[in-house]
């Protein structure tokens, strides 16, 4: 146990020690481009409105709050939300039901992949992104729509590019859109610039794409994106075995939060820059065998379809919290990835508690990172308790607590506990850790 925490401490070190250089050596100030201090966001699906509507919401515990999502039209390359009368209304409504619980709660509009027409969506997107004109038509419809319905800011979530043109497309749609975004500000008194982030996969570096392994533009995303959202989550639904569906760590794999977030920061993104995604739902599987019950057991089938997420092997946190509160449910934490997952009978769900959240923005905080996002405010259950949980964490690491947070508009950084911390030294001091921990690690592996 004492080796796991060891080497969980000099990935954290890692971390850390790699954001500094990246802040160091970037060209992009952060918060250069208008974004804010730190980032407590979360995504709220229209289709969640029958149980969690927006109203219900503490907005609050979020500094930004996306409406997720409406998509581009797959005859005129335009943004539009889906053609009914309900999500008409509750677009409208948005952010202004948002703004009178939390006036200081910005509202993003977030475009995305269409969840029941993938294949379709995703392939208008590859076409608008290759075109010039169209990508004029996309852009200037996001801005339309937001500006329309009092938005604050923009959200790209192709999910995702699946070709090298896709991603060299990619960037020059963020370039042109940030261009717009900036001459439209230009003529508007009433507001800023909105904002302008994107959801993407979890590494710099896509695996098992049909081109082969894929690469972002990350001038691209560094220079234009106020903030990228990176989905350090839902890594493993094919499975056949039980396994955590976004831990922390994975020493046999790069299926991990800390691999994803140290990949962005070795690519050269700034960590200003990347928000970690945690999310409010559980992978669940039915067990083959009831006593075969661990990390690595073999499954039968992915697990019952859940009210609230409408498809199987897919547990709300809410939904858990029945299987929690049972005396016939096992609860195990695994210290070594840092996960939680929990067994009843036959059924087996691995899911985000509030121990596995206080300690996923533990690292967050050590790396540096702008903040995080939920995936999906409407999972929680109705005493909000996990965004509790991270809010008032994140609050501890980069407020009051040993995080170090940089300074909104620049790119020089703020070691709290201390007045006196340069980023000289800090940065002498994590080189110093770093070289002895990996010395230590060898001998204790040789």
């Amino acid at each position: 146990m004492e080796l796991a925490w060891f080497i969980r401490s000099s990935i954290i070190s890692l971390a850390g020690f790699l954001s500094v250089v990246s802040a160091s050596t970037s060209q992009q100030q952060c918060g250069g481009i208008g974004g804010p201090a730190g980032v407590r966001a979360g995504y709220w699906s229209p289709s969640s409105s029958r149980y969690s509507p927006v109203s219900s919401i503490d907005a609050s515990l979020y500094t930004h709050l996306y409406y997720s999502s409406v998509s581009i039209d797959e005859a005129s390359y335009a943004v539009a939300p889906q053609p009914t009368e309900e999500e008409g209304s509750l677009l409208a409504a948005f952010s202004g039901t948002v703004k009178s619980g939390s006036p200081s709660t910005k509202t993003m509009l977030s475009i995305g992949t269409n969840e029941y027409r993938v294949d379709a969506s995703n392939a208008a997107f590859s076409t608008m992104a290759s075109d010039k004109d169209l990508r004029g038509v996309f852009i200037n419809s996001s801005v339309e729509l937001a500006r329309a319905n009092r938005f604050d800011g923009l959200d790209l979530s192709w999910i995702f590019p699946v070709t090298q043109m896709d991603m060299e497309n990619l960037g020059a749609l963020l370039a042109e859109w940030r261009a717009r975004i900036m001459e439209e500000s230009a003529t508007n008194s009433l507001s800023g610039p909105l904002l302008l982030t994107a959801t993407l996969y979890f590494s710099n570096h896509m695996f098992d794409m049909p081109d082969g392994n894929l690469d972002y533009p990350i001038d691209d995303i560094s220079d234009n994106l106020d903030w990228a959202n990176i989905l350090t989550f839902g890594f493993h639904g094919d499975s056949s075995v039980t396994t955590a569906d976004a831990p922390l760590y994975d020493k046999s794999s790069h299926f991990s939060v800390s691999y994803g977030v140290i990949s962005w920061l070795d690519a050269g993104v700034p960590p200003c820059k990347l928000v970690m995604g945690i999310p409010l739902f559980g992978r669940s599987w039915f067990l083959r065998n009831k006593a075969k019950n661990g990390l690595g057991s073999p499954t039968a089938a992915a697990g019952t379809k859940q009210s609230k997420s409408n498809q199987t092997g897919i547990i709300a946190y809410a939904e858990t919290e029945e299987y929690l509160n049972s005396e016939s449910t096992v609860v195990a934490y695994d210290n070594q990835s840092v996960a939680e997952y929990f067994y009843n009978g036959d059924l087996w769900v691995s899911f985000d508690g509030a121990q596995v959240v206080q300690q996923k923005l533990e690292f967050a905080a050590r790396s540096q990172l702008l903040g995080y996002f939920l995936w999906t405010v409407g999972f929680d259950d109705s005493n909000s308790t996990i965004s509790k949980k991270a809010s008032e964490s994140w609050h501890q690491y980069t407020q009051g607590g040993f995080g170090i947070m940089h300074a909104g508009g620049s790119n020089q950084y703020v070691a709290f506990n201390s007045s006196s911390v340069s980023l000289g030294s800090w940065y002498s001091k994590s080189l110093s850790c770093l070289l002895s921990s990996v010395l230590l690690l060898v001998i204790l592996f040789h």
